[in-house]
């Protein structure tokens, strides 16, 4: 069983290396577009970097590195470690925060704009 676990541990860290490094490829050769990751388009069309991008980018890549750090720091185990809810909420906060912009952005300000 253990020849088992240690194949499967290689073949599916090997599948996801070789996942990352196709997809690191393809954006270096262009294929992948990350041009404008972090701006957004205003009422006007005028595009602006967005915070709001910027903190669910930071807070999802920082939860899912925390996350794998874990699952490497426990191989012996045969379940994955849980997720703590603390760290549920916050990704669910920084969510929140990114649709609340949108909203804003999207229905708010243009009112706003009416008004004046």
């Amino acid at each position: 069983m253990a020849l088992l676990a240690r194949l499967t541990l290689f073949t599916g860290g090997a599948w996801l290396l070789g996942l990352a490094a196709i997809v690191l490829w393809q954006i270096t050769s262009g294929r992948i577009a990350i041009a404008g990751l972090l701006t957004a388009k205003d009422a006007d069309s005028r595009t602006s970097f967005s915070p709001a991008r910027l903190q669910l980018l930071i807070f999802t890549v920082v939860i899912a590195a925390r996350y794998l750090y874990q699952v490497f720091a426990h191989l012996g185990q045969t379940t994955l470690p849980p997720l703590p809810s603390s760290v549920v909420a916050a990704l669910g906060g920084s969510q929140a925060v990114y649709l609340a912009g949108k909203a804003f952005a999207a229905y708010i300000q243009p009112l706003l704009k009416h008004l004046e």
